[in-house]
Parts: structure tokens; C-alpha cells; sequence
């Protein structure tokens, strides 16, 4: 304990932990859920850009030296090679679009809003009736906010597009695909165990969905991977610096999805560590504040409290509570059915499944040797150990959660951070197992072999993304945008953030059949070209007969004439229709049918003026 006295004598570090627990009293506990919800909304925004300025800064000052003496090398020319061509097999076979919903088009939905207005919410109904688009109603979403912040920096830069947040990824995977070969030659101090590290991930499908997607996944994977990466930095020189680079990015790795903020434990460990070998307290004041920057994630995380279908516990009636160790035996076997598996129906790559998973029980035990080994562990391999345990407690995580089924269309993605562990574990017992450039070689050539015989052919068929029903209805709504450029309709939909995100005006269903008398107000007065709604079919198989999907019903009161159908799988069909008549107790009280010409009085220019007035508050009124 002596060596941590001057730890416990600095002024700084008992800010820091004051800071740390109010910040927890009054996000957790002080602080209303609805007003703690209003907060992250009002607030999140420039918190979010106050960090991200402070680290943009933190990390120039750390890489400015790399940078400015970097002068390229045939390996690096090689290195840049294969990592471009693994991102254009990804970009080849992969099209740009909603992978995931509802939680693409939400991360969307919330970088509009806060590039337009600066508040952390995403938009559920709009207009446009006064000339510019507007947010009638917002909701501030459960998901963490790095990734609607930075697509709305785009935005920012750019102007909005939805395509943007595409874009974003796609850049994303470059990045991703550098890192990780920065993190093989790392560990292995042998270039071909970055290129192989880069081929294992090059050969995953599931990165290149994700790579052409718009979900944080990818930015997730970028910070854990650069948080390790400044953790090396820190340990070689302790300094301000370094410090605060990592500190702030660990902030933003919070950010970029849920779990991600258990890394702050590791992260904090490996300061206390820099510390003790320097002998003194190496603090700046972004560093002493960084706890203020992590009160939005405390609040939002209100979300749960507040609405307690956030969990979507709903979705499994079996599931009585989010995590518990007894999901724990079947997400391992599904895990296992998702890393193995040969059909094609999985975004999987079975060569990186099985290096991995050998390679995790011997990386344990590295791990384990390092952190016992005290002040005579090299730095290096002591930060990895503490990071890499971070990583395990993720792992450990998913595994307990009650949707943590690695071969479900939808979670298939939270498998990420454990294909970045495995990549990591592979390097570190192959470097103890290759002691020349030969071996990673061979182990190169079998990657590239995986890729061609797996991994391209399955980017080819897309079978995984058929599987995913409301991916493809999602493409098939692309379509419509596509077909229907002029937007002047309103959509009535499940999804209606996707058309708002696209700039049409919409309403949710539910919301819809709530106000058939404001729908009826609009259809009466023409206030769009049409009004579509978007439906879901259930096929008999023995008659033929069409059920509707409860959640698209909108009732028996609305004539709906269908514009186009299209199957979306075996015995399930979409239809888009249009609205051409409400009726109210039998009699119809709205038609969308040419309307009588007649002459009318004159109005007056005042009297326009004040008519469009009494219109337009009307109008908004009765918006459904």
C-alpha cells in the first residue's frame, strides 16, 4: 500500500471520485426519470461534442509525432493493400441499406434531430405543411448517441442525406480494418499477423452487412480497438497526453453502445497501473471532469425505468428479467450453431469461428500469467490483459442476456466484439506458436483460402439477408422513395421514422386508426397528393386467404385500394395501398375523388391571409 499514498494524498483524484458519485446519485437515483429523460434530450448534444472536441484534440497531440515522421515503407504499401481490398469485397457484395430495424433507422432518425434542432430524440411524426419539414413529436431513444452524433456531423458538413449514415460506415470499416492491423503487428510484432488479423475479419459477411449498413457496430469495434491501442500508447509513456486521450476516448466508447461502458473498469485500472510506475498523479482537467461527461449515459439509461417495454421482454414471454445465468447454456449453443454453421444462412465464417474459439482458452491463460506477473509483466502484455478481461466480461455479458442468440437474424451482430476478442486471442497464441514470418504466412494463405471458399460466395448469395424478412421490406419501401421522388404523400406505417428520416410526412399506425377523424380532415381538404399505408400479410396455405398482421390493421372504416404487393417470404406479402374514402358509423366522411368546382366569393388579401392562418392551426390539430 505505500507505493498508493500519494494516489490517496492528491486532491485531484478525490475530485474526480466526489464528481463520479454525484454524478451517479443524481443520474441514477435524484433526478426524476421523465426529467432525466428531458435532460439527455436538451443536453446530450453538446456534452457529446464537448468530449469529442477534447479528444479530437488529445489524440493530434498523441499522433502528430507518428505522423509527421511516418515516411511509408513497402509493407506499408502492402499493408494499405489488403486492407482496401477486404473493404471492396465487403462494398462489392454488400448493398447499401437498413440492415437491422428498428434500430438503423431510430440512430438515424436521431442524427436528424440533433443535426436540425441539437437534441438527442428521433422524430415519430412529421409534417411539412408550413414549407419546411417539421417534428410534430420526438422521443428520446433508449440506444447510445455516438454514432447519431457523429452522422449528424456529416450532415452538418454535407446537409442531410439518409444515405449518409452509410457512408459513415463505410468509412468506419476502413478505419477498422487499419486498427485491427495496427493491433496484430502489435501484439505479434510481426506485420503478417496484422494482415492476417485483417483477412479474418475480411472474410466475415457479417462485417460487410455491417459495413453497408447504419448501425454503430462498426463504431463500437473502432473505439474498443482504439481504446487498446492508446491503453499501449499510455503504458510506453506515461504522460498528460496520453492520458487523456484514452480517458476521453474510453468516454466516447461508452457512448457507441450499451455494454461498452463496463471498459471504463479496465480503463481506470490501467491509470492507477501508469501511475504507480510513474510514481506521481498524471491528471489534466478534461481528465478530472471526464464523470460529468458520462451523466447523459446514467439518465438515458432512465429510458428503462421509464418505459419498461424498452427492454423488449415482450418479445420472449419466457424471459422474466433481462440478464440471468440460466440463459447462459442454450446463447452457448447457439453461439456455437452461428460460428459453425455451413448453410449459408449465417454472415459467419467458420475458419475465423474455429482459430478463435481454440485460441480463447490458451489466451485466458496468457492473460492470466500477465496480470499475475505484476510490475515483471512487459507493459504491454499487462494492458493487454486488462483490456482483453474487459472484453471477457462483454463476452459474459451477451451470454447471459436473455437475446443473446448469436444466430438470430437480429442479434447476430452483438457477436462483433467477441469475433475482435478472438481475432486478438488468435495473434497472441500465434505468437508464442510462429517463431519466423513463415508461419503467419501459411496462416495468411488459409485465411485467404477461407475467404474464397466461404466467405465470397456467401457475401454472393446473401442468403443470410433473405432470411431477414423486415430488411426486405425495408429495401422494398427504398424502392417506392425511388419511384416516388416528389414526396408530397403521407405514410401510415409501423416504420413511419423510415419516411421521416427521408423527409415524407408520416404517422404511425397505432396513431392513425387513434385519429380517423384528423385523417378524415385531410383527405376532406386534399392536404397531400395521397395517403399510403403500408401492410403486412399472412398467406393460407390451403385457402389462400389473406390475414393481416394485428399490428397493421387500421380498421374496417378505411377503403384501401391496393398499389402494389410482393411476397417477402414463403407464405408473407407486403402491400402498400392507398386511402380513398373514410367512413364514419357506415357513411362515408372523406374521399380522396375529384372535388366540385364552383365559383365561390372573392376573399380579400386579409381575409386569405387570416383564412390560411385558421387553416394552418387547424391543420396541425388535426394531424394524426
Amino acid at each position: 500500500m505505500p507505493q498508493w499514498k500519494f494516489i490517496l494524498h492528491d486532491r485531484r483524484v478525490w475530485l474526480i471520485g466526489v464528481l463520479g458519485c454525484g454524478a451517479l446519485l443524481a443520474g441514477r437515483w435524484l433526478i426524476p426519470s421523465t426529467a432525466a429523460v428531458e435532460v439527455v434530450a436538451k443536453t446530450g448534444y453538446w456534452v457529446m461534442l464537448a468530449a469529442f472536441v477534447l479528444f479530437v484534440r488529445a489524440l493530434w497531440v498523441v499522433v502528430r509525432p507518428v505522423v509527421t515522421g511516418w515516411r511509408p515503407s513497402r509493407s506499408d504499401y502492402g499493408a494499405v493493400t489488403v486492407v482496401v481490398l477486404c473493404g471492396g469485397v465487403w462494398l462489392a457484395h454488400e448493398r447499401q441499406g437498413f440492415k437491422i430495424l428498428a434500430d438503423e433507422v431510430l440512430l438515424l432518425g436521431t442524427s436528424m434531430v440533433m443535426h436540425e434542432e441539437r437534441e438527442v430524440a428521433y422524430p415519430a411524426r412529421a409534417t411539412d405543411v408550413r414549407g419546411p419539414f417539421e417534428f410534430t413529436h420526438r422521443v428520446v431513444d433508449k440506444r447510445p448517441f455516438f454514432f447519431p452524433f457523429l452522422t449528424s456531423l456529416v450532415h452538418d458538413v454535407t446537409g442531410y442525406r439518409a444515405a449518409n449514415a452509410f457512408y459513415v460506415n463505410t468509412v468506419l470499416g476502413f478505419v477498422f480494418l487499419g486498427l485491427v492491423y495496427l493491433l496484430g503487428w502489435r501484439i505479434a510484432r510481426e506485420r503478417w499477423a496484422g494482415i492476417f488479423a485483417v483477412l479474418l475479419f475480411g472474410g466475415l459477411p457479417l462485417m460487410a452487412q455491417q459495413a453497408a449498413g447504419g448501425g454503430f457496430e462498426l463504431l463500437n469495434l473502432v473505439m474498443l480497438s482504439v481504446v487498446l491501442l492508446l491503453a499501449w500508447r499510455y503504458a510506453d509513456a506515461p504522460d498528460e497526453s496520453s492520458l487523456e486521450a484514452l480517458c476521453l476516448a474510453a468516454i466516447l466508447l461508452a457512448f457507441a453502445r450499451y455494454e461498452s461502458v463496463l471498459m471504463i473498469l479496465p480503463v481506470a485500472g490501467v491509470v492507477l497501473w501508469g501511475w504507480s510506475r510513474a510514481g506521481r498523479v498524471i491528471l489534466t482537467w478534461p481528465v478530472v471532469i471526464a464523470p460529468v461527461f458520462l451523466l447523459p449515459y446514467v439518465l438515458q439509461n432512465r429510458v428503462f425505468e421509464a418505459n419498461q417495454s424498452a427492454w423488449e421482454l415482450a418479445s420472449k414471454p419466457e424471459a422474466g428479467v433481462p440478464f440471468a445465468l440460466h440463459y447462459v447454456p442454450d446463447n452457448l449453443g447457439h453461439a456455437l450453431g452461428f460460428f459453425f454453421d455451413v448453410s449459408g444462412y449465417q454472415p459467419n465464417s467458420v475458419f475465423f469461428g474455429a482459430v478463435g474459439l481454440a485460441a480463447l482458452p490458451f489466451f485466458a491463460l496468457l492473460i492470466s500469467r500477465a496480470l499475475r506477473g505484476g510490475r515483471a509483466t512487459p507493459s504491454a502484455d499487462w494492458v493487454l490483459g486488462v483490456v482483453a478481461v474487459g472484453w471477457f466480461v462483454i463476452g459474459a455479458l451477451l451470454m447471459a442476456y436473455f437475446w443473446g442468440q448469436f444466430d438470430h437474424p437480429v442479434i447476430r451482430r452483438l457477436s462483433l466484439p467477441v469475433h475482435l476478442l478472438m481475432a486478438v486471442a488468435a495473434v497472441a497464441v500465434g505468437a508464442r506458436m510462429f517463431r519466423s514470418a513463415r508461419g503467419w504466412q501459411w496462416a495468411c494463405g488459409a485465411a485467404v483460402l477461407a475467404l474464397v471458399l466461404q466467405g465470397i460466395p456467401s457475401m454472393a448469395r446473401q442468403a443470410y439477408a433473405w432470411e431477414y424478412t423486415p430488411g426486405i421490406e425495408m429495401a422494398w419501401r427504398q424502392n417506392f422513395l425511388r419511384e416516388h421522388p416528389q414526396k408530397d404523400y403521407l405514410f401510415i406505417d409501423r416504420d413511419s421514422v423510415f419516411w421521416i428520416v427521408n423527409r415524407v410526412p408520416a404517422t404511425a399506425i397505432a396513431q392513425a386508426v387513434a385519429r380517423k377523424d384528423g385523417l378524415a380532415y385531410h383527405l376532406r381538404n386534399r392536404s397531400f397528393a395521397a395517403m399510403y399505408v403500408f401492410q403486412r400479410f399472412n398467406v393460407d396455405q390451403t385457402t389462400g386467404a389473406l390475414t393481416i398482421d394485428p399490428a397493421d390493421d387500421i380498421g374496417v372504416d378505411f377503403e384501401l385500394e391496393p398499389v402494389v404487393q410482393r411476397r417477402v417470404a414463403t407464405l408473407h406479402l407486403a402491400r402498400i395501398s392507398r386511402i380513398t374514402a373514410i367512413r364514419e358509423k357506415g357513411a362515408v366522411v372523406a374521399h380522396d375523388g375529384a372535388a366540385p368546382v364552383t365559383a365561390g366569393p372573392t376573399l380579400t388579401k386579409e381575409d386569405l391571409e387570416k383564412a390560411k392562418a385558421q387553416y394552418l392551426e387547424k391543420w396541425i390539430k388535426e394531424l394524426p
